[in-house]
């Protein structure tokens, strides 16, 4: 889990950075039906991933496997939370 943060150089400008969170996770395949509802939207769904519901914090992001995904659906099932997630692209996939 990465969490965005706003922190000032020493120049006083502001820089965003991400501080990781190290969570256990089942990666899932986004269904078909999620596939298309949220394309109608312009997402771009890739993946769901299932997470312990007193792990999450409200993160935008997540990195696994070296990708950045973007965090665009949440939904509580039990003591689990599913994060419904599309790929950052380009420059955005930096963490640094």
């Amino acid at each position: 889990m990465l969490q965005e943060q706003i922190v000032k150089t020493s120049l006083g400008q502001e820089r965003k950075t991400f501080v990781a969170n190290e969570v256990f996770c089942k990666k899932k395949s986004i269904t078909r039906t999620e596939y298309f509802t949220a394309g109608q939207s312009g997402l771009r769904p890739s993946a769901m991933f299932k997470v312990h519901l007193l792990d999450y914090d409200e993160e935008l992001y997540i990195r696994y496997e070296q990708k950045i995904y973007s965090i665009y659906r949440t939904f509580e099932n039990g003591d689990f939370i599913e994060l419904y997630c599309e790929v950052r692209s380009g420059a955005n996939q930096s963490t640094k």
